[in-house]
């Protein structure tokens, strides 16, 4: 219960530091904390500001990344081609 609402509390913050350009996008699919790498990476895309439903659609297809990968289930192939995406080299 505890462990559940840490990580709640933990992609809350992350989710609001995308937003606000706290947390760069690039930091979060490099290296994420214990508590967010069970995170969808789409969940985390849309959370960054600019970034709606269709464009993070469109840049996970074009990844090869399923809607349904997490942070921590990404290759570095797929990791890679997603920050190539997102205009992080």
């Amino acid at each position: 219960m505890e462990e559940a609402n840490r990580v709640r509390f933990a992609r809350a913050d992350a989710k609001r530091d995308l937003k606000s350009g706290a947390l760069d996008i690039y930091d979060l699919l490099m290296d994420p904390s214990e508590e967010l790498k069970g995170a969808k990476v789409e969940e985390m895309l849309l959370a960054v500001r600019g970034m709606g439903r269709v464009k993070v659609t469109r840049i996970l297809r074009e990844s090869g990344v399923s809607r349904a990968k997490t942070l921590v289930g990404l290759t570095h192939g797929q990791r890679d081609r997603l920050l190539k995406a997102l205009g992080c080299s």
